[in-house]
């Protein structure tokens, strides 16, 4: 079985200039956890995923405590609140995950659930060349499991 045949088609977007602030509104509008950031071309350039809004480990060599980066910013989280006014109005292009992995409507399930597994993804965006096409989901997978006869 190969990803086109269970990925989502119509793909909510952003643009890299679009703010924090107007990607979170669209993302609970439309109650999607994840926004491909794509330029005028439809390239995908970026992510930005319902984890950025919680923070991502950041591997820091000889430090004491462990660090987090949200939107861009290293800290403790000391204050949450103060990060989270910061970024409302910084462009998506300073905080998205630049060059994610992407997949090919012609991959396998097999290996998109491998690649999944192994890297911890709950979606991956579906790409033609670098042209966004799609994405799949754990959600889809559970349609790829129903199919099974």
């Amino acid at each position: 079985m190969k990803v086109s045949e269970f990925m989502t088609k119509n793909v909510i977007s952003c643009g890299p200039k679009e703010t924090v602030d107007s990607a979170a509104a669209l993302m609970l509008d439309k109650n999607i956890s994840v926004l491909p950031i794509t330029n005028d071309n439809q390239e995908i350039v970026g992510l930005i995923t319902e984890s950025d809004f919680v923070g991502k480990e950041v591997e820091v060599p000889h430090a004491l405590a462990s660090l987090k980066s949200l939107f861009g910013k290293v800290s403790r989280f000391s204050d949450v609140e103060e990060t989270y006014m910061q970024a409302k109005n910084m462009p998506l292009e300073k905080v998205m995950t630049k060059n994610p992995t992407t997949v090919s409507p012609e991959d396998t399930i097999s290996s998109v659930v491998n690649l999944m597994s192994s890297k911890g993804f709950k979606r991956l965006p579906v790409v033609e060349g670098q042209k966004l096409v799609g994405i799949i989901t754990r959600k889809d997978l559970i349609k790829v499991f129903l199919k099974i006869e």
